[in-house]
């Protein structure tokens, strides 16, 4: 990424195969992204011409915002692209009035994990067996079948 290049976040209304691509790094089924992506405000962060990550928010309940899913390119990764997307998201659930922002992610993202508190999440529960059967094939990450899905929330001091 070059300092000169505008960094821009913007929604974006309709799912194309760069969107579908980054949203199946976070979300391996096709029929699950659109299902949420139906539902949700998406938005996209290009770092000059090139999508850089997307990021789907809903709001489940009256008082929470979640983010459904997030991804940021490879190659655009750890440059804070990802803690923009979460600043977006967390300036949105302040705008619109939500009391709580939480995201879920698998208990073997260890990365993902240590990534949302670093953004000042905390965790809240763990939903055993969350992806057991969910998918057509089990999901393996870091060598071991994800199974189970840790909430962690944020919310505005």
């Amino acid at each position: 990424m070059s300092p000169t290049q505008a960094i821009t976040i913007q929604p974006f209304a309709s799912l194309d195969a760069e969107h579908m691509e980054l949203l199946l790094e976070a979300d391996p089924s096709v029929r699950m992204v659109h299902t949420v992506f139906a539902r949700a405000d998406a938005y996209e962060i290009r770092v000059g011409d090139d999508l850089a990550g997307v990021m789907l928010l809903v709001g489940p309940g009256p008082e929470i915002m979640e983010i459904a899913n997030i991804s940021v390119a490879r190659s655009h990764r750890r440059q804070g692209l990802g803690r923009r997307l979460i600043e977006r998201a967390q300036k949105e659930t302040v705008e619109l009035g939500y009391g709580r922002l939480e995201v879920g992610t698998g208990s073997t993202s260890t990365e993902a994990l240590l990534f949302y508190q670093i953004c000042g999440f905390r965790m809240d529960s763990i939903e055993r067996d969350y992806f057991a059967g969910r998918y057509d094939q089990p999901v393996v990450e870091n060598g071991i079948i994800l199974k189970d899905m840790v909430r962690l929330s944020w919310m505005p001091d």
